[in-house]
């Protein structure tokens, strides 16, 4: 217990950012919005992420290598997320290209994980994939913004601001573009041997992964069905 206490008065925003993550996942199951599709979807990967997110808090609260499973969550976010998106999009164009990049993204992933450890067996000396987490920052960016145009362009939305996807994407959106920046750095200050002084860089992922759950459980309070929910 000791080394929990210890690491979360040394890392409290890295904490923060797991646990809050509690509260959409609350607020999805109190207003049961997981009987919207793509809520649902919402819900199943913010369930993954707290999964995976106390995993990864366990293995650094006793000092042990956690990027293997920084690395796997890589992809199935990408999946999850996309998947997300899939359900609002109308063209047809959208969806097909969605998919494509979601199996070109998984098989993308796997080669990065390989060619940055080559004894996937050694986890202790496992180190932070290359590639992957920039390219995911913006296929995501490009599909959130789409998202958003077509939103727009349909005119099926009265008020934006009273859209759910309007405050979840948004939240996305605002992780995404600061990660995108971010994630070419943390490939090197991951390393076990000679990490980089970001100084306060290493947390900013921390701070607007917070912001953008907030984002997100504020979007799901807006829950109610609609007519053009993807229900």
């Amino acid at each position: 217990m000791n080394n929990y206490t210890q690491f979360f008065l040394r890392q409290p925003l890295s904490s923060l950012s797991v646990f809050i993550t509690l509260l959409p996942i609350a607020i999805i199951w109190y207003r049961r919005a997981y009987s919207n599709k793509a809520l649902r979807v919402l819900f199943y990967y913010l369930i993954v992420k707290l999964a995976i997110d106390m995993v990864m808090l366990h293995y650094a609260a006793y000092n042990l290598n956690n990027l293997l499973f920084y690395n796997i969550n890589i992809p199935i976010r990408y999946i999850l997320l996309s998947s997300m998106l899939y359900h609002y999009f109308d063209s047809k164009r959208y969806k097909q290209l969605l998919l494509f990049s979601a199996i070109f993204f998984v098989l993308f992933s796997i080669w990065d994980i390989v060619s940055a450890n080559k004894d996937l067996t050694d986890t202790y000396n496992h180190t932070i994939i290359r590639y992957s987490a920039t390219i995911e920052s913006v296929l995501m960016i490009f599909w959130l913004l789409a998202f958003y145009y077509e939103a727009i362009q349909s005119l099926k939305i009265d008020n934006l601001l009273a859209f759910p996807f309007f405050w979840i994407c948004g939240g996305l959106l605002l992780f995404y573009s600061s990660f995108v920046f971010i994630a070419p750095l943390m490939h090197y200050n991951a390393r076990r041997i000679g990490p980089l002084d970001l100084g306060f860089l290493l947390y900013v992922p921390y701070l607007f992964e917070i912001i953008s759950i907030v984002l997100i459980a504020v979007g799901i309070m807006y829950y109610s069905p609609r007519p053009y929910d993807r229900s």
